[in-house]
């Protein structure tokens, strides 16, 4: 089951590398992209009394989306992912019901990611490359309603052909989404207004099999 702590996000993410292909610039190209099983996104915070980590078990099907390359600079288009809100488990039921209240679960039930672009030094996806490189993400994330462009620092690894790892870690705060932070106990503890969001992701790239009538 893949795990997602919550952040969504991100980084969101985040997460999708053309990896090896050859973009050509101005060229969208189509390819498929899949969150294997072992990945992991999560949310991390701390109260005045201790710290949490909630997570999102959820699956991810197959998505396609489009990319287009200049250089080091990655394009994407249709990369939206969508994060079902009361899939967040905190491990405490009390907290799960105030962390989706906080989130207004009834009336925004995703939390959603759209990848918009990378940037990386291209020397790292020659072949045999297996170290771990800097990758420098945008992406738009939108909570409860309110969207905002995030730039993201994450580490990437190429794994095997088409087959990627991405870990990194955004931190946000509630009240620029408009989320006012969980209190419990009548306001006796209270949870601190800025969050992490976790990932670690591995998301396999293929080509896109047209079919033909």
């Amino acid at each position: 089951m893949l795990r997602f702590h919550a952040y969504g996000f991100l980084l969101t993410g985040l997460m999708l590398l053309t990896g090896g292909w050859v973009v050509l610039p101005g060229i969208l190209v189509k390819k498929q992209y899949v969150i294997e099983e072992e990945s992991r996104l999560y949310l991390k915070g701390t109260s005045n009394v201790n710290k949490f980590t909630c997570d999102c078990e959820d699956h991810y099907p197959a998505k396609t989306f489009e990319v287009e390359g200049t250089g080091s600079l990655v394009r994407f288009q249709n990369t939206t992912l969508d994060i079902a809100t009361r899939k967040f488990n905190c491990h405490n039921a009390k907290m799960d019901h105030d962390m989706q209240k906080a989130l207004k679960a009834d009336k925004y039930p995703n939390i959603r990611i759209e990848l918009l672009e990378t940037k990386q030094d291209a020397k790292h996806f020659s072949p045999g490359n297996r170290g771990w490189f800097e990758v420098q993400a945008k992406a738009k994330l939108t909570i409860c309603g309110v969207t905002k462009t995030q730039q993201i620092a994450a580490k990437a690894q190429i794994l095997s052909t088409g087959k990627f790892r991405l870990v990194g870690y955004q931190s946000i705060l509630m009240t620029d989404f408009g989320i006012d932070p969980p209190t419990a106990l009548f306001g006796m503890i209270k949870v601190d207004n800025q969050i992490e969001f976790h990932f670690d992701l591995s998301v396999r790239v293929s080509e896109v099999v047209s079919s033909q009538g």
